[in-house]
């Protein structure tokens, strides 16, 4: 085997994990020039069949890399949720309020999206060169030295080399999971770090055929619906959205108390399985949702009958927010949809900056400023999240007393709209021409990148 030797410039980067986060990494890096390779434990792509969401902190940066158009020919705008609740006897639903972003289009110029997941994992796919993608590429450790490079081994027996190492291999990374095991060998490792994560509940989802309008006639409008339920057994919760193509993405919610699982069981859960629905509580199927016709009730069970069985997935979701983002060359992206594509878009930022001088310095800077620009507004969005969910879903006393006082005293006055100061937040590229803010509301002052001030200069010469 051949010793590597880190390039001063020009580095290679090597990307574990071809989800959404690791794809949009990919694309940015392809359009600044720079050398990269994904590996992807898969050895063919298995995507959730459910439904993901984005909004304009992201879709600014989709329309600048030119995927907007493409993006809304899968997607369907959506003006927010309405929240249900189950009634005592199962037999109707009862409003209990709504989640209204509809500011969004008129501040920022751009409308949140919603859209059956696996659609927008292909698209972004599909602006990904094939040969820079290698399957069957399951990580097994890393290694990592600040003047020699990084070394990955996976399970087919190979090692991969490169000057900088990026984990977009989600919840359970396995880039994580060695980099924080060499950290606290050191006894470098934050304590809130090392403690387990905390599943919050389990989730199986789908997307159904398409469905006569005649039988779910909202379908068919150019508005995404989404909905809430709130059942009456607390642990449990289900959602449905439409989206384009007649169809519906459903999912169902099932709270977990610790003595519901172990570590191995979360672990192995945590894998998208289309044997899901042999898993799925049979009673679960009678479950209301207000999409049939004349104010009437289809039930999840409907919608499993128009889902294939392999667009039905099972997961267990955890949810915590980690401190440690990096080290010496060893990067990582978080996970979940938008906030995971925004750490590429600020990740890739400050690699273009490096590229031509990627010193071990330079590298730790650029992770640097990464950490710095993103952590904040992470931690944010995770602490907005947990508010909304409590507030729509959370079955502690506590969760449902704060609920019945927001959505049944404060009802005629209470939607919450997106905090103006967060939609200000649309960070692009820094090496690709501005989009112009589209929409009445302010932007945040992005940092500018000096390399590519020089470098369109010269071509202006």
């Amino acid at each position: 085997m051949n010793v590597h030797s880190p390039s001063s410039s020009k580095p290679k980067v090597l990307i574990v994990g071809a989800g959404l986060g690791g794809l949009t990494l990919a694309i940015l890096l392809e359009r600044a020039g720079l050398d990269y390779q994904i590996y992807e434990k898969s050895t063919t792509l298995k995507t959730p069949g459910g439904a993901t969401a984005l909004s304009p902190h992201i879709l600014q940066a989709m329309e600048q890399l030119g995927l907007l158009e493409d993006l809304k020919k899968i997607s369907k705008p959506t003006h927010g949720y309405e929240v249900f609740k189950e009634e005592t006897d199962g037999q109707s639903l009862e409003a209990a309020g709504e989640f209204d972003i509809s500011i969004q289009k008129s501040f920022t110029g751009y409308q949140t999206v919603v859209m059956q997941g696996s659609e927008l994992h292909n698209l972004l796919l599909s602006r990904v060169p094939n040969h820079k993608i290698k399957y069957g590429k399951r990580v097994l450790s890393m290694s990592q030295e600040t003047n020699n490079g990084v070394l990955i081994r996976t399970s087919d027996g190979a090692t991969h080399q490169g000057d900088i190492l990026i984990g977009c291999d989600g919840v359970y990374s396995a880039v994580r999971q060695s980099l924080y095991k060499s950290l606290a060998k050191e006894g470098v490792l934050p304590s809130s770090d090392a403690e387990d994560l905390k599943v919050s509940h389990m989730s199986f989802l789908g997307v159904t055929n398409p469905i006569d309008p005649a039988i779910a006639p909202c379908i068919t409008d150019e508005l995404g619906h989404c909905y809430v339920v709130i059942g009456k057994n607390k642990l449990q919760t289900w959602r449905c959205f439409t989206v384009p193509g007649n169809r519906i993405c459903w999912r169902v919610d099932a709270q977990l108390q610790s003595s519901d699982f172990d570590k191995s069981d979360a672990f192995r859960n945590s894998v998208w399985d289309f044997e899901a629905i042999n898993h799925m509580d049979e009673s679960w199927r009678a479950f209301k949702i207000p999409l049939g016709p004349d104010g009437g009730y289809l039930t999840i069970g409907d919608l499993i009958n128009y889902t294939p069985k392999e667009q039905i997935s099972k997961t267990v979701l955890e949810e915590k927010l980690f401190t440690t983002w990096y080290n010496r060359r060893t990067v990582l992206l978080g996970d979940g949809t938008t906030n995971a594509m925004l750490d590429a878009v600020i990740l890739a930022n400050e690699l273009y900056e490096i590229a031509e001088d990627a010193t071990t310095e330079n590298i730790q800077n650029a992770f640097k400023e990464y950490y710095k620009e993103r952590y904040h507004h992470a931690k944010t969005d995770f602490e907005f999240s947990q508010r909304i969910a409590k507030i729509t879903a959370g079955q502690t006393k506590t969760d449902i007393i704060v609920r019945k006082a927001v959505y049944t005293y404060m009802m005629t006055s209470f939607k919450p709209k997106s905090d103006p100061k967060l939609m200000c937040y649309r960070p692009q590229a820094s090496f690709l021409p501005k989009i112009e803010n589209r929409g009445s509301g302010g932007l945040d002052p992005q940092k500018e990148s000096k390399r590519y001030q020089r470098a369109t200069a010269g071509a202006a010469v």
